[in-house]
């Protein structure tokens, strides 16, 4: 879905149920994209975690 920024300010509710609903929402200003307004995944902690656990012990490098 494309909108402005004045679509936007005028009819907030619509243009945010549609990145809601997982579509990728361009704001334009002025007929050039701008910003990209898409929902935020919730995040699996657990798979995070196993994640973090494979990738093994990290050695860090002292610093300067």
């Amino acid at each position: 879905m494309e909108a402005t920024l004045t679509e936007l300010r005028r009819d907030t509710s619509r243009v945010v149920r549609a990145a809601d609903k997982g579509e990728e929402v361009i704001l334009t200003e002025h007929g050039e994209p701008r910003y990209k307004l898409q929902r935020v995944q919730a995040i699996d902690w657990k798979k995070a975690a196993a994640a973090l656990r494979a990738i093994g012990p990290v050695t860090f490098l002292p610093r300067k």
